[in-house]
């Protein structure tokens, strides 16, 4: 991809984040992202069909990224590592949740093959007992994330884990 075309996703993407900051992006539209990023509507609709468009391809970004940085992590650490990226880029995760324009993002951002290989050992592959350890995982790290991160991410994975535990005694 050419510079001109990095330069004007990354114009429209920073548009649509302050447009975010500011409303639901049910709310946004095109003309309003148009004008923020300071390009005509055909240049948006040559790149994107939605703003919606515009978050999914973020996300798949943000997870591509993520799996990139665990690949290269021993599986024991994996999650605290994850944990690290989701606190090191909590604002932009927290929009991704809040907006929940793609259901599957935050399960996807737990689903990766290293946090997945350690869930299926824990849930003994009982798909209620995964289900009910993914949301709940879920859920606290969106209250983590929602609280500004204060408690480190090895308080967060402990508290996660010591309720793993108890669950699959």
């Amino acid at each position: 991809m050419n510079r001109k075309i990095q330069m004007t996703k990354r114009c429209i993407r920073e548009a649509l984040f302050e447009c975010l900051k500011e409303k639901d992006i049910n709310k946004i539209t095109i003309s309003s992202l148009c004008e923020k990023a300071d390009i005509n509507r055909s240049t948006f609709y040559k790149y994107y069909g939605s703003q919606y468009d515009v978050i999914k391809e973020m996300e798949q970004e943000v997870i591509q990224l993520i799996n990139e940085k665990l690949n290269d992590q021993p599986k024991e650490t994996s999650f605290i590592q994850l944990l690290q990226f989701l606190k090191s880029n909590q604002e932009t995760i927290k929009i991704f949740f809040e907006c929940n324009v793609d259901n599957e993002f935050p399960k996807q951002v737990l689903a990766l093959d290293s946090i997945n290989n350690q869930l299926e050992q824990v849930s003994q592959n009982n798909p209620y007992i995964k289900n009910y350890i993914l949301f709940g995982s879920l859920a606290t790290i969106q209250q983590w994330i929602d609280a500004g991160c204060i408690e480190s991410c090895e308080e967060i994975a402990n508290i996660i884990n010591s309720i793993v535990d108890k669950l699959v005694r």
